[in-house]
């Protein structure tokens, strides 16, 4: 698989690095030459141009790569043009979008963004519902306005006992989807597991059932 990306601030050059990590070819481009030169040994390629200049966006053949990234939120008017350039004119397949504020998200998708992303929004949600009352959540993933998947900790209360006898699963009406102990990660753990000391579940419910689970 191979991917490009637009804009190498911190959320475009992170993904760069990560991408690679995982094995993903990746084509890096920004128009700050120090900012490509950072990446340049990192990235499979990398380039350095005005990504606003049609004739450079066709030189770099993004119609050969998975997916196309726009990771650039702080000029919202240039990461929209851009969007729709690539979209409307290059006529790619794949692009992904970087949004910065609720109204530059829905000017993305109305550019034609397959996927937008709201990193800084969604780090905010993620972050929120590990704090205060979920403060026993060490993770969250929202699934929707009202559910979400999260990690916990299993509580001092349910050691020794099995999976299936705990209130925290039948009261609350959250499903356990994974048990991690010692590293080694069960999916659907079995109703007779007897819980330890340092286990980890990620259960997944409404979210203010997931509060209540593990407090």
């Amino acid at each position: 698989m191979n991917v490009a990306i637009l804009g190498l601030g911190r959320f475009g050059s992170q993904l760069a690095e990560e991408l690679v990590a995982i094995g993903v070819e990746v084509l890096a481009v920004d128009r700050d030459d120090a900012r490509v030169n950072e990446l340049a040994e990192t990235a499979t390629l990398a380039a350095a141009g005005d990504l606003t200049d049609f004739e450079f966006l066709q030189s770099l053949a993004l119609g050969d790569y998975d997916a196309v990234v726009v990771a650039i939120g702080s000029e919202i008017a240039t990461s929209v043009l851009l969007t729709l350039t690539l979209k409307r004119r290059l006529s790619l397949k794949h692009v992904v979008a970087k949004a910065s504020t609720n109204d530059h998200a829905e000017a993305l998708r109305l550019a034609g963004a397959d996927l937008v992303v709201s990193p800084e929004q969604e780090a905010a949600i993620r972050l929120a519902h590990t704090l205060g009352p979920s403060s026993h959540l060490q993770e969250y993933l929202s699934l929707g306005p009202t559910y979400g998947v999260a990690k916990l900790q299993a509580p001092i209360t349910a050691v020794g006992r099995t999976i299936g006898s705990l209130e925290a699963f039948t009261r609350h009406n959250v499903v356990l989807l994974a048990m991690v102990r010692n590293d080694l990660v069960t999916f659907r753990p079995d109703r007779d597991v007897i819980v330890e000391d340092g286990d980890v579940w990620l259960i997944a419910g409404e979210d203010e059932q997931l509060r209540k689970a593990g407090s």
